[in-house]
C-alpha cells in the first residue's frame, strides 16, 4: 500500500481532517450555487446521466439544503474545540507572563508583544467556538429542543462570528510578523573557520600528526559538510516561512466569512465560497503533512519490530 493512500486514509479518518474535507465539499457546493458556469455544467451532468433536464430552481434547493447540512455537520467536530484553543491560550500566556522567559533576553517590544497577537487569536477562537456550541441544538431546528429564542439564537451566532474574525485578523498578523523575527533571529548556519596563514597550517598540522594531503583532504571533507549544513539550514527556514505564510494567507482570506456575516465585509455568497475553498486547501495542507509524518512513524516502528530478534 502506498504511502500517499494511507496518508490519506489517516487524513479522512482524522477529526480536524475529516472535518477538512467536509469543509471542502460544503465550499464545491456553494460555488456550484451561485455561479452560473458551473452551475450551468452541473445541470448539463445531470441531464446527461439521467437523461432528462432537471428543474433548476429544484437543483438550487438541493444544493441550499446540501450546504447547511454540511455546516451542521462540520459543527460537531468543533463542539468541544473551545476548551482546546482556551487551554492553549492560557498555557501561552502563563509562559509569556513568566519572568524566566524574558531574563536576559535584550529584544526589541516587537518580539515581546508579538506572541501576545497568538493568546488574543486563540482566545477569541475558543469564545467563538463556546458561543457556536450554545446554539447547535438551536441549529438542529427539532421542535421543543432549543436553548435560545430565535432572536436571542441569532444574536449569540453573530457575535459569535464576530470573535472568529478578530480571532482570524490576530492570527493572520502573527503568522506574518513571525516571517521576519524568524529570518532575523534563526540560528545560522555552522560555520568553519579556515587557516589564517601558513604558520597556523603548519601549526595545526604539527599538532594533529597530518600530512598536507591529509589535512587538505579534511578541509574539503569540512567544507562539503559545511555546505550540506548550509542547505539543510535554507530548507529548513524556507520550510517554516512556507508554513507560516501560509497560516497568513489562510486567515487573511477567511475573515471573508465572518466579515459577510457580521456586515463589515460586503461579498457575494460566490465570492464567499471561493475564500472558503482556498482557505480549506491551504488549512488542510499542515494536517495532511502531520497525518504523512504519523504514517512515517508507524512505519517505522513497524520496522523497528521486525528487527527485534527472536528467541529460540
Amino acid at each position: 500500500m502506498s504511502q500517499t493512500f494511507e496518508t490519506f486514509i489517516k487524513f479522512t479518518t482524522d477529526s480536524v481532517g475529516l472535518e477538512r474535507t467536509f469543509r471542502l465539499f460544503q465550499s464545491i457546493v456553494q460555488i456550484l450555487s451561485f455561479f452560473s458556469i458551473p452551475f450551468d455544467l452541473l445541470l448539463y451532468v445531470l441531464s446527461t446521466s439521467t437523461g432528462q433536464i432537471p428543474s433548476s430552481s429544484a437543483v438550487r434547493a438541493i444544493l441550499k439544503a446540501l450546504n447547511q447540512r454540511l455546516g451542521l455537520a462540520r459543527r460537531f467536530f468543533r463542539v468541544f474545540r473551545s476548551l482546546e484553543s482556551f487551554n492553549a491560550a492560557q498555557k501561552l500566556s502563563a509562559r509569556l507572563s513568566s519572568p524566566a522567559t524574558w531574563a536576559g533576553a535584550h529584544r526589541g517590544l516587537l518580539v515581546k508583544a508579538h506572541p501576545w497577537l497568538d493568546v488574543f487569536a486563540k482566545t477569541f477562537n475558543g469564545l467563538y467556538l463556546l458561543l457556536e456550541a450554545s446554539t447547535l441544538l438551536d441549529a438542529l431546528q427539532i421542535p421543543g429542543l432549543t436553548v435560545f429564542a430565535a432572536p436571542q439564537e441569532r444574536l449569540v451566532a453573530l457575535e459569535a462570528q464576530r470573535f472568529w474574525l478578530f480571532s482570524l485578523v490576530c492570527g493572520a498578523l502573527y503568522h506574518a510578523l513571525e516571517i521576519p523575527l524568524l529570518i532575523a533571529y534563526y540560528p545560522p548556519p555552522p560555520k568553519i573557520e579556515a587557516p589564517k596563514s601558513k604558520e597556523d597550517v603548519d601549526e595545526r598540522l604539527s599538532a594533529a600528526k597530518m600530512t598536507e594531503a591529509e589535512h587538505a583532504a579534511y578541509l574539503r571533507r569540512a567544507s562539503a559538510k559545511r555546505d550540506e549544513a548550509a542547505r539543510d539550514w535554507a530548507v529548513q527556514v524556507s520550510r517554516s516561512i512556507r508554513k507560516l505564510g501560509r497560516a497568513a494567507a489562510a486567515n487573511a482570506l477567511d475573515v471573508v466569512l465572518p466579515g459577510v456575516a457580521v456586515g463589515w465585509i460586503k461579498a457575494e455568497p460566490g465570492t464567499v465560497g471561493v475564500a472558503m475553498l482556498v482557505t480549506t486547501i491551504l488549512t488542510s495542507m499542515d494536517v495532511w503533512e502531520r497525518c504523512a509524518r504519523e504514517v512515517r512513524g508507524v512505519k517505522a516502528a513497524e520496522g523497528e519490530s521486525w528487527a527485534i530478534p527472536r528467541r529460540a
